[in-house]
């Protein structure tokens, strides 16, 4: 039997007899309860039910260690996602979670319902040493996924034996053990011109893909926040027209806040862009404030949009250089910095949406940039070394 630190009360009741109890006394959302029973033992057990439920495994409340089962663990963690998912303050998404989803499968697979109070440094290399066919990457993705999840109720008390997470108490990765990344290649312009992506959306047979299509190769807008694209989002009656990013679609195929707080940005479009969304917006109901739409009243489905993609791509006999998801913001970004459109990565950060600043530099600023002293260069060159 699990003891739990109980308290005693002792008191006299109207009719002047003494009474004794016993108490337990605990946190909830920043106020203190006490419960009380003249039976310890029901006391014990209803204690140990408040602890777990609330989250609070923490060893002063306690004698012995009680136990923590790791799909209760999950429950509470979950519990917790799901509460900060699409909050205007935070980044954390359902897509997010998803990810999560993912790695506790892998967690469950090899560990079962395992006891979080007895998993020691022990137990941990020898999980990695279970899913060591996995990507490096992918590998320390699950291990932190595992440490949060062990954090909710077990890792951050305040006493032995649990002064810290023991997933940080020794370094379960090394540097060399990590696969080195292949870098990304170059996209040749003289090839992936303009025109030749012209002529790959113009082989998908449908009209709204082909004008997502051509949302995110003019503006890099990432495929979740063309297709969740609204008649308020289109600022025609500008001298500049402007495509507004205010919202995206989430895994769950529902309107969320773009991916990250840069998200929310306005992006110029090309007036015969303009004049084609115009076009088709007028033979939508005039109600409809989605204009991306199936036939069901859905937003299209990724996958769908890809494979037409795929089928327009085989028909020319091509190999998209980037990975088909992300390939018209990947494409667009980088045309942007050959033609010399932006050459300072904050600049192309805000266009963009994004935050990485030390990524747009090294992939999108450094690889396609043109130099502004290459005119100089030339001249030099050609003045100096004459070998006619």
């Amino acid at each position: 039997m699990n003891k739990i630190k109980l308290g005693k009360r002792t008191w006299v009741n109207s009719k002047g007899k003494k009474q004794k109890a016993f108490t337990f006394t605990y946190k909830e959302n920043n106020k203190k309860v006490v419960v009380q029973s003249p039976n310890k033992q029901w006391l014990e057990q209803e204690a140990e039910k408040i602890l777990l439920r609330i989250g609070n495994i923490n060893p002063k409340n306690m004698n012995v260690v009680i136990s923590v089962p790791l799909s209760h663990a999950w429950e509470t963690y979950t519990k917790k996602c799901k509460s900060r998912a699409n909050e205007p303050t935070t980044s954390f998404s359902k897509t997010t979670f998803k990810e999560y989803s993912e790695h506790y499968k892998h967690i469950a697979k090899h560990c079962g319902d395992v006891d979080l109070t007895k998993v020691d440094v022990e137990y941990i290399a020898d999980f990695i040493k279970k899913i060591d066919d996995l990507d490096f990457d992918y590998k320390k993705k699950i291990f932190h996924t595992f440490a949060r999840i062990y954090d909710t109720q077990v890792g951050m008390a305040e006493t032995d034996p649990f002064k810290v997470n023991v997933f940080k108490t020794a370094t379960f990765f090394k540097k060399e053990d990590a696969s080195k990344k292949k870098k990304s290649g170059k996209i040749d312009f003289e090839e992936w011109n303009f025109d030749r992506i012209k002529t790959i959306i113009s082989k998908i047979p449908s009209e709204p893909y082909q004008l997502m299509f051509k949302l995110m190769a003019e503006t890099s807008c990432r495929p979740s926040e063309a297709r969740a694209a609204q008649r308020k989002n289109f600022h025609f009656k500008r001298n500049i027209p402007v495509f507004e990013v205010t919202n995206s679609v989430d895994y769950e195929k529902q309107l969320a806040p773009p991916k990250t707080e840069a998200g929310y940005r306005e992006i110029e479009i090309s007036a015969s862009l303009k004049d084609q969304l115009i076009d088709y917006m007028n033979t939508l109901p005039k109600d409809q404030q989605c204009i991306f739409l199936n036939s069901k009243g859905k937003f299209h489905d990724l996958k769908n949009m890809i494979t037409c993609l795929d089928k327009a791509v085989k028909s020319l006999n091509l190999t998209l250089p980037f990975r088909k998801t992300y390939f018209f913001r990947h494409w667009s970004v980088s045309f942007w910095c050959y033609q010399g459109k932006y050459t300072n990565p904050f600049d192309l950060a805000t266009h963009m949406g994004d935050l990485d600043l030390k990524f747009i530099n090294t992939n999108y600023i450094k690889k396609y940039t043109v130099s502004k002293e290459s005119v100089k260069y030339s001249d030099h060159q050609t003045n100096n070394y004459n070998w006619n």
